[in-house]
């Protein structure tokens, strides 16, 4: 869409685009805060740059305000233009409001993509207003909210944000009829997914998975995340996992385990608590404190179904509680349709290799769509080349 057709203006895009790429820096080091980005403009010069960069450290707008000083000196922002991926805060939490930073600096006008969902942060345009700043609300919005994923859905359904990647060939086959899965997808594709796990606050799979895989669950290579290693969890309600499981295993990382309450407090889950796994018991409770709705599935399979939906939205949302903000779930076709009956999948990461299987193990057999009504609708806003794969990934709509 142009900038005309958006009924935006062009410089206005062409600088919160600068915004958006600087947000797009920040790592998992921010979390549970939003990932940010700053521009500070007079006339065609780009004064600074900023990009929030650690929770508890300077906001997006402070570096950038920082960058414009060293530059061209104190003063150099008054009288500039601030875009803004995200409407500056207006409380004080670990560092004090931007609002009255931007203030302080003098800046006249305040361009802003998305406004801040948090009901504490916001109002920050509010008191821009009011204090005589111009300002202007909604530009570049798509690309500015892909920033801010994690932390709207944290801020309004109170879960983890869940990335679900699947692999799978063109025919949309996970495994050959035999069963046979290893390495559908290239090396680089592979490293892709390593980087996304090192991105990720935990790495989530089921224990079919667990049991036919043994998958160690951790991030490998040279992969440049900074932060913790990702935490390792298993969603386990029958505790089927054997102690000598590399999930198991210290020496790959952390490690949780979700399972029912009675399971629990079981010699099962006391020899998986020595060799080191947090065992945590949930038992499934039918309402969403997020939504105020039962936690009934779309397909209304009965009372099994309904118990799992709610299992996965309890654990998604002790994950949240725990300080696992973003979670990959990398598992097979059983959690990845308990997944999306919940409606819980934010968004999906599909890797797809160039291989015909013909008859194999389907990608969604446990949604059991009947009509075209039904039909989970994504919308795809990436395609990338990994080699001789492909990576889409789509957000539910």
């Amino acid at each position: 869409m142009s900038a005309a057709a958006a009924g935006q203006d062009a410089d206005d895009l062409r600088w919160m685009q600068h915004a958006i790429d600087a947000g797009a820096l920040g790592t998992k080091a921010v979390r549970p805060n939003p990932r940010v980005g700053c521009a500070l403009v007079r006339g065609d010069t780009l004064l600074g740059l900023g990009f929030h960069q650690r929770c508890g450290g300077p906001h997006a707008e402070i570096e950038a305000l920082h960058a414009a000083s060293s530059a061209f000196g104190p003063g150099a922002a008054r009288g500039a233009t601030a875009y803004l991926t995200l409407e500056p805060c207006n409380h004080h939490g670990r560092t004090p409001p931007c609002v009255d930073a931007l203030l302080a600096a003098g800046i006249a006008r305040v361009v802003v993509a998305v406004r801040d969902p948090h009901p504490v942060a916001g109002g920050g345009l509010e008191r821009l207003r009011a204090a005589g700043v111009a300002v202007a609300v909604g530009v570049a919005a798509e690309g500015a909210a892909r920033l801010i994923e994690g932390f709207v859905v944290g801020v309004r359904e109170q879960r983890a944000f869940v990335r679900l990647k699947m692999a799978a060939s063109l025919d949309g086959q996970t495994a050959a009829q035999d069963g046979s899965s290893r390495w559908l997808t290239s090396p680089l594709a592979r490293a892709r997914v390593h980087a996304m796990r090192a991105e990720a606050d935990a790495v989530l799979v089921g224990s079919g998975t667990l049991l036919a895989d043994d998958p160690r669950l951790n991030a490998r290579g040279e992969l440049g995340a900074p932060g913790d290693p990702p935490l390792r969890v298993v969603v386990d309600r029958r505790l089927r996992t054997p102690p000598e499981a590399a999930f198991c295993d210290p020496a790959l990382g952390p490690s949780r385990l979700y399972t029912s309450g009675a399971s629990a407090d079981t010699a099962e889950a006391a020899a998986l608590r020595q060799r080191g796994v947090e065992v945590v018991g949930i038992d499934a409770v039918h309402d969403d404190p997020a939504s105020g709705d039962s936690a009934a599935p779309a397909t209304g399979e009965g009372v099994l179904e309904d118990d799992t939906v709610a299992f996965l939205r309890a654990v998604l949302r002790d994950l949240r509680q725990r300080g696992q903000h973003e979670v990959l779930c990398e598992g097979g076709a059983t959690l990845a349709a308990g997944l999306w009956r919940a409606g819980v999948v934010d968004r999906l990461e599909l890797m797809l290799a160039p291989l015909l299987l013909g008859r194999g193990v389907g990608l969604w057999p446990g949604l059991s769509v009947g009509t075209i009504g039904e039909a989970v609708r994504l919308e795809v806003d990436a395609v990338v080349r990994l080699g001789p794969d492909l990576h889409l990934s789509a957000r539910r709509r």
